[in-house]
């Protein structure tokens, strides 16, 4: 690692060298008649000490022989001149040059090393680093699968029985001759609360699908009134209560998705909005036409969404009102969430200002395939 000096331009750091002459040399001048040439020198040589902490190799061997020139010039007599009156002083010139490259190139040395371990010391850092982030992303992993791998499990396992019971329920209310209307009204209510479980039991192990990855997209150009339709079929009893109401636009054009998951979007959206919803009081499914996109909303007349979890109830295991008697584990709108999103669209919640809630989502309109006319022959036959 460089400290800010050494990582300025090596030109700017050969003037700092220069600089640093000076100052000395500014230093020692008012100083001469009070130190004998050996302190001086010494002055020279803590300089070249410095710059080359400060400023690496290059400016302190710069620094060594500009000191050596400017000793020679300000301090060794003749003063003001680089000429020597004595031939010992040029053996001080040469020691002192001597000891300066040496304390340049030592310097460096303990430099380049402190800067090695810092490296390797950075390096590894890194290392763990990367090391416990893989760890943690492996036991993230082990943990998941285990996860989605028991609840696909149970999912498996309390679905056989939940068809049973439905069955069986079927069975006893279709009788002959027809059981009391006490008896009656308990299987209605074991049918209907069996048909529930198996809606949650099919939540949980979509999600499960959805978050392993394992869920395969069979994307096709259809019409989406087909999936309207076999939605509001499955959910025959759910809605019993709540007519739908579906507008859509009459140029609507085929949109590509996978009709088993859309029919999972259109299948949650409206069982959420019938148990939000007043009896008797109709849902609304409508569509809009935008420039790249198709906007699709499922609208109840009930309370709404509360203001301030807009965003959160598409969140897995949440749910608008925690205190709410209405049963429910918070999955569907989460599934609604993945599926759209698989389906390169987006979702969200609304209130509108006429009161209940909605949720829209939009799909890409894409291009479409051509669909060619089968030509009209007289006769009714084709060729």
């Amino acid at each position: 690692m460089k400290n800010g000096l050494e990582a300025r331009p090596l030109w700017q750091r050969h003037l700092l060298a220069l600089l640093a002459v000076g100052i000395t040399t500014l230093l020692a001048v008012p100083l001469h008649n009070h130190l004998d040439l050996a302190n001086t020198a010494m002055l020279f040589l803590l300089t070249v000490a410095l710059v080359a902490v400060k400023l690496g190799r290059r400016p302190a061997i710069l620094t060594a022989f500009c000191s050596v020139i400017a000793f020679d010039f300000f301090f060794v007599p003749p003063h003001w001149s680089l000429s020597v009156a004595h031939a010992q002083y040029l053996v001080t010139f040469a020691v002192m040059l001597v000891v300066a490259l040496i304390i340049t190139h030592l310097t460096a040395g303990l430099r380049q090393q402190a800067t090695d371990a810092n490296t390797r010391e950075q390096q590894a850092l890194s290392l763990y680093e990367l090391e416990k982030v893989a760890h943690e992303a492996r036991m993230q992993m082990l943990s998941e699968r285990l996860r989605n791998t028991i609840l696909s499990a149970l999912s498996h396992d309390i679905r056989t029985p939940l068809t049973s019971l439905y069955g069986l329920a079927e069975s006893l209310k279709l009788s002959k001759p027809p059981l009391p209307p006490d008896t009656q009204e308990t299987i209605t209510a074991i049918r209907d609360q069996a048909l529930h479980l198996n809606s949650m039991v099919s939540n949980l192990l979509e999600m499960a699908r959805l978050q392993a990855g394992g869920m395969k997209f069979r994307k096709e150009w259809q019409p989406l009134e087909e999936v309207i339709g076999a939605s509001t079929k499955l959910l025959k009893v759910a809605l019993r209560h709540h007519p739908v109401k579906v507008s859509l636009p009459a140029d609507l054009p085929l949109l590509e998705f996978d009709a088993i998951l859309m029919e999972r979007v259109f299948c949650n959206l409206l069982e959420n909005a019938a148990k939000y919803s007043p009896a008797d009081s109709t849902l609304h499914i409508t569509a809009k036409l935008l420039p790249t996109q198709v906007e699709i909303c499922v609208c109840n007349p009930g309370e709404g969404f509360p203001a301030d979890k807009l965003n959160q109830v598409f969140e897995l295991f949440e749910r608008g009102n925690h205190e709410s008697t209405i049963p429910g584990v918070g999955l569907g709108l989460s599934i609604c969430r993945a599926i759209i999103e698989a389906h390169d669209g987006d979702i969200a919640a609304s209130n509108p200002a006429q009161g209940g809630g909605c949720i829209c989502f939009h799909l890409p309109l894409g291009t479409p395939p051509i669909i060619e006319p089968e030509p009209f022959h007289p006769t009714g036959n084709t060729p």
